[in-house]
């Protein structure tokens, strides 16, 4: 289920895996450095500011730096999948961490509700991953060696941001979601001059805060 429910993300991870195997090509990284970088970071938008630094050559430390901030995200997305994994053992949880995405992320949260067991949940989240990560590896595989492979005027530069829209526009159930999501977009767009990617922890920092205060229970008065 989990596989099959990744599926239609795919379209989007695709051209977002060419654009990143085609920009390792051009930043003249070898095959294997791409591949290695690919297993080991399993991160699209940290694996594209990490190269756009080296091919600047920027400081060793600025990269990982950013990298690591750009990652941080990932923390928020393990301790809300953390309630499907707790009865989960140590081993179950450390391989779960691996290869959570934005993509496997949304997916599960989305179908989470559906998922009557702990067992279901498991499975569907792996096979969640199991797509993201065969679809990403073959497409970056496919966009190092052929180069951007879709014609120039389908400008896969866009397919970046717009996958990360299509993975929000599911989850805005109410006006309340809609709210936080356009308050992040504004946020993160002033905050975008601010060094290392900061402002992307900063949008997220501010957007969680409004969204406890807008979504909180109302207090009820007692006469």
């Amino acid at each position: 289920m989990g596989f099959k429910g990744m599926l239609p993300i795919t379209m989007g991870v695709i051209p977002f895996g060419a654009v990143m195997g085609t920009v390792s090509s051009e930043a003249q990284l070898t095959f294997f450095q791409t591949v290695t970088m690919n297993i080991l970071v399993f991160a699209g938008a940290a694996q594209l500011a990490s190269v756009e630094l080296m091919t600047k050559h920027a400081a060793s430390i600025v990269v990982v730096v950013t990298g690591l901030v750009i990652n941080l995200r990932f923390l928020l997305y393990s301790a809300a999948l953390s309630p499907a994994l707790q009865k989960s053992s140590f081993f179950v949880k450390l391989a779960a961490a691996y290869p959570i995405t934005d993509q496997s992320y949304a997916v599960m949260s989305a179908h989470q509700d559906k998922l009557k067991t702990h067992a279901e949940s498991i499975q569907f989240y792996f096979g969640t991953c199991a797509c993201m990560m065969l679809a990403w590896h073959l497409s970056v595989i496919a966009g190092f060696i052929f180069g951007n492979f879709a014609p120039s005027t389908w400008a896969l530069d866009y397919a970046v941001p717009l996958s990360f829209v299509a993975l929000v526009i599911p989850t805005l159930k109410n006006q309340k979601y809609v709210i936080v999501a356009a308050f992040s977009s504004v946020v993160s767009v002033m905050l975008h001059p601010l060094p290392y990617k900061i402002g992307l922890i900063l949008t997220a920092a501010l957007a969680i805060i409004l969204a406890t205060y807008i979504t909180r229970a109302p207090v009820t008065r007692r006469d």
